[in-house]
């Protein structure tokens, strides 16, 4: 079982481990080598961010240790549509915590935050990414030609409708 909560100080040491995993740079724009400055700034900028309404951002933690960082996901909020986003740290990879934690975030913008939409913008060859998005009541709705801040272009869309519940 996983919980979401927002990052804290205490997580810096955790995020800058799982960050300096080469295998999550191949799908995510992440300063290489990732530093604590880098990770300081992000739990900085994801207080900020939550104030500010623009995006919500969480650690993925084991409920049964809560100060134990399995991944990470947010939510952008753009009107009545989010834009999510997830990675999972390499010790905890392969266990469903992406699935679990994506569900989790998606009956919140769902509910509370009351968004009609979420998608996700997943890489054609990120076969695990799109697995957990099927898992979690995504559907592939179409294709991103774009070149991203890291030079990989396109992508798929996945999506859920509030309405799929």
């Amino acid at each position: 079982m996983v919980l979401l909560r927002p990052w804290v100080e205490s997580d810096i040491d955790q995020l800058v481990d799982a960050c300096g995993d080469q295998a999550t740079h191949r799908y995510i724009a992440l300063p290489d080598p990732y530093t604590r400055a880098d990770a300081e700034a992000y739990v900085a900028r994801t207080r900020r961010e939550w104030h500010d309404g623009a995006r919500a951002a969480f650690a993925i933690v084991d409920a049964d240790d809560p100060e134990r960082v399995l991944g990470a996901i947010n939510v952008a909020v753009f009107g009545g549509v989010g834009n999510s986003a997830y990675w999972v740290a390499p010790w905890a990879r392969r266990t469903g915590v992406a699935t679990r934690a994506l569900r989790l975030l998606t009956g919140w913008a769902e509910g509370p935050l009351g968004l009609g939409v979420v998608l996700l913008e997943i890489r054609e060859e990120n076969a695990a990414s799109r697995a957990v998005a099927t898992a979690a009541g995504y559907h592939e709705s179409g294709r991103i030609e774009a070149t991203t801040a890291t030079g990989k272009k396109g992508g798929l869309i996945y999506t859920r409708l509030a309405s799929d519940r």
